[in-house]
């Protein structure tokens, strides 16, 4: 197996906010608001589209937990909830990453380059 370095199959397990059987949530390391979280498979997939049900449904799943102990934990007014699948923005796909970020009242989403969005 040849191995990768890649930021989310290499991850220490103290980082790790909560996971069950084929996902995992952790605080994304460039937030762009207070909680910005992302959901990702343990398994190293590129697409959301390359996922067997049971990682998909297990996603799905934390991301309603982190949805969930963000609202406790922030309030947010609302969240923003996206990811990337393909080549998109000139970038390879990696690990497949669902962003879960929170919205809050007066505070504008400032996307970045992740996002396509260009100064």
């Amino acid at each position: 197996m040849t191995e990768h370095r890649c930021e989310y199959c290499n991850v220490d397990d103290y980082d790790v906010m909560a996971k069950n059987d084929f996902a995992a949530i952790m605080p994304e390391p460039r937030a762009l608001s207070k909680g910005h979280s992302v959901i990702v498979p343990l398994r190293h997939v590129a697409s959301f589209f390359d996922l067997t049900d049971k990682e998909r449904k297990a996603m799905m799943s934390l991301l309603e937990q982190a949805r969930n102990e963000l609202q406790l934990r922030y309030q947010p007014a609302g969240f923003h909830v996206g990811f990337n699948d393909g080549e998109v923005f000139d970038e390879k796909p990696d690990h497949l990453h669902i962003h879960l970020i929170p919205r809050y009242e007066n505070q504008p989403l400032k996307l970045d380059a992740r996002w396509g969005i260009q100064d």
